[in-house]
């Protein structure tokens, strides 16, 4: 009963016999678009398909030297070889001994005429393509939630920018479902009017599984979103529609992440640089307020005051001495007492000066203290700034953006 298994490798074995020994299968000529093209270890492996089927096929290095044109996607050949088993895999491929250019492959044509009429109709034109915003706060993603596309977006957008917040809205990116999916994910971001800017991505493949971006319904939807849209399909060689029609386009969905979000180190550097301006301009104020105390101080001679004390206090010993040498005891005293009453009021008069200067002193420090700009603005005052300048009027403002100060941090505005 046993004996009538087989097992895996005698069957591919047998058809290894079968494709081998088919005098049919050794001498095929086909006509046939290519597609997939890449080089491997020095064996160029590719695809031939018609709008029905599809057969992998490979040239090995001394043949695909000798072709006098270069194999793209999309290009439709005349070539000759042979069809065998690959018994390992148990799979089928062609290899092709020669091959000549026929033209332009149906796909590609329709790709070609599909591009040409929606550049006519201005879906290209950069005058619709709407700015992708400095600072993104809401991101978000149209892509499969299975794929790689998904995890590379999400990682660099955490290491970029982590404040900015993800909205996923998870698509088919392959496939003949795939335009509805992603019109249906477009068009619900759009009516959430949550997000800032969209990514719509997928990661790299062959020009069949890119095929879906390059549909005219989907293309219409891009070109209709009120939020811009980057493109991140593929790799960096590949085109599609959505590329031409979205307001930005990435090489890859790693690279539509970077472009979505600004560099946090950056903006920690930018911010570092003007707290330190900031900080040198209120120290320049400060001092400059100093200089003034010190000048106010010198001027009314409270520096001298101690030694204005002692010279009167020395007149007024010189006077008492001489005073007794000329007068008797009881004009001494009257002498003395008068000399007491002017020590007195000179003594009120030095208080008083010393006490309007001390509230002079007291005022300018207070002023100082309003004029801080760190307490203005702690009170919800802002400053604006063009060029690393303090702008003071509305028409001073010469460029399409400009930073607005707070207490606490910097933001910068789009002029309207």
């Amino acid at each position: 009963m046993a004996n009538k298994y087989l097992s895996v490798a005698a069957l591919t074995k047998y058809l290894f016999y079968k494709f081998d020994t088919d005098l049919n299968l050794r001498n095929v000529y086909l006509k046939a678009e290519i597609s997939n093209v890449r080089l491997s270890k020095g064996i160029l492996y590719f695809v031939l398909k018609d709008s029905e089927a599809e057969l992998g096929a490979l040239m090995y290095q001394n043949t695909w030297s000798k072709l006098s044109f270069e194999l793209t996607d999309g290009m439709t050949v005349l070539v000759q070889g042979k069809v065998s088993l690959y018994e390992k895999r148990g799979t089928y491929a062609m290899t092709v001994f020669s091959m000549e250019q026929a033209g332009l492959g149906n796909c590609y044509l329709q790709f070609i005429q599909l591009k040409e009429k929606l550049e006519k109709e201005g879906l290209f034109d950069e005058a619709h393509k709407k700015p992708i915003p400095t600072i993104s706060n809401v991101i978000g993603v149209i892509t499969s939630g299975t794929g790689d596309a998904m995890h590379d977006i999400f990682s660099t957008i955490e290491k970029r920018f982590p404040l900015s917040k993800i909205l996923f809205y998870p698509s088919i990116v392959q496939g003949v479902d795939a335009p509805k999916s992603m019109i249906a994910s477009i068009r619900k971001a759009n009516l959430d009017k949550k997000a800032d800017v969209l990514i719509i991505a997928r990661g790299g493949g062959s020009t069949e599984d890119l095929s879906c971006f390059n549909d005219e319904e989907l293309a219409r939807a891009i070109y209709a979103s009120d939020i811009p849209i980057i493109s991140g399909v593929g790799h960096e060689a590949d085109y599609t529609i959505c590329d031409f029609v979205s307001s930005h386009r990435a090489p890859t969905p790693t690279g539509a992440a970077v472009v979505a979000t600004p560099d946090k180190n950056d903006i920690l550097k930018d911010l570092t640089i003007k707290q330190n301006k900031l900080k040198n301009y209120i120290l320049q104020k400060i001092q400059n307020i100093e200089h003034k105390v010190e000048s106010l101080s010198e001027r009314y001679g409270l520096k001298r005051f101690i030694e204005k004390i002692n010279v009167q206090e020395h007149e007024l010993e010189k006077t008492k001495k001489h005073l007794i040498l000329l007068s008797p005891k009881r004009k001494i005293e009257l002498f003395e007492m008068k000399v007491s009453e002017f020590h007195e009021s000179l003594f009120q008069s030095l208080k008083l000066s010393l006490s309007s200067l001390e509230d002079q002193l007291k005022h300018s420090i207070e002023k100082m203290i309003l004029l801080n700009p760190l307490n203005i603005m702690e009170k919800g005052y802002t400053i604006v700034m063009q060029n690393d300048k303090i702008v003071t009027r509305k028409e001073h403002i010469k460029e399409d953006t400009f930073t607005i100060k707070f207490y606490d941090g910097d933001i910068k505005v789009k002029k309207e």
